[in-house]
């Protein structure tokens, strides 16, 4: 899928970048509750009322005058936007970012997003002037159809602005230092870790306990008293959001998507499916079929 086909009508963008709001709301209420892996990096920016999100399994809500941070390789469900809700974005393909000379060590939002940081700031009023004014130029040079001279060079001198602009506001708020856990966080974190890489080939709660050398039992507590959910629930959670990101795929048979998940056979996917979301697989393609798959 190109970056035309995946990204809201109302969205300006070329090769690696893409800049957008909420002026085509239809494209992202047709969203809400289906899950979709980012494929580009960026952030957004909230001016006013409610964006939640859940990312990788935990709902934030993204309030005015904030700023959000969007990971590649993660997985998002659109919750809710608020009927006030006024927001501006970009993304970045992070390959395009590298082909244009803007490396790790070149910008902090490559390293925050190459990281797998994903948080949200709240920003002074200055900060969210500023970087809006200059999400505004850069939209409108993408949107701009007559050919200039240095239109490349131009574009990627200002993106590179406004990721050492956002860089800066990232370090004041954190000083880019490493956040300290406590031992529940920390295994809480090991185990969320370990359900991205091994979702499509592990669903039993003694895998996930075994490799981190604990009882179920007490991955089960730590888990719960840590996230609000038990470790099983979360598992089953992780691997309907792949299951539905699979089946969103016009290419993908629902036999196709049983094999990638590694189910025994594909009726036992469906009783699974069909437990946790009250749709069979086969219903569920169809709901989606003529809907958008993926915001970012």
């Amino acid at each position: 899928m190109n970056e035309q086909e995946r990204m809201p009508q109302g969205a300006s963008t070329i090769e690696g970048i893409t800049i957008f709001s909420e002026k085509d709301r239809a494209d992202y209420t047709a969203m809400i509750n289906k899950p979709f892996r980012a494929e580009t990096a960026g952030f957004l920016l909230i001016t006013s009322g409610t964006f939640r999100l859940q990312c990788n399994l935990e709902t934030v809500t993204c309030a005015p005058n904030s700023i959000y941070f969007i990971v590649q390789g993660f997985i998002y469900t659109l919750e809710a936007v608020s009927d006030d809700c006024h927001f501006t974005g970009i993304t970045m393909d992070t390959n395009f970012l590298m082909k244009s000379g803007i490396h790790v060590t070149g910008s902090e939002l490559f390293q925050i997003t190459a990281s797998g940081i994903s948080h949200q700031y709240n920003i002074s009023k200055q900060e969210m002037e500023m970087v809006s004014a200059m999400l505004a130029i850069l939209n409108v040079k993408l949107t701009n159809n007559n050919s200039l001279y240095f239109q490349k060079e131009v574009l990627q001198h200002q993106l590179i602005a406004l990721l050492y602009e956002t860089g800066a506001i990232f370090r004041r708020y954190t000083g880019f230092q490493s956040i300290k856990l406590n031992r529940k966080e920390d295994l809480t974190a090991r185990f969320l870790d370990l359900l991205r890489l091994y979702v499509k080939s592990e669903r039993s709660l003694q895998f996930y306990a075994s490799s981190l050398s604990v009882t179920t039992g007490h991955l089960t507590k730590v888990i719960k008293q840590v996230v609000g959910k038990p470790a099983g629930e979360l598992i089953d959670a992780a691997v309907i959001a792949e299951a539905q990101i699979l089946l969103s795929n016009p290419a993908v048979s629902v036999a196709q998507a049983a094999e990638q998940l590694q189910f025994s056979d594909q009726s036992f996917f469906g009783k699974y499916f069909k437990k946790h979301t009250g749709l069979s697989p086969s219903s569920y393609k169809q709901v989606v079929k003529n809907g958008k798959n993926n915001l970012f």
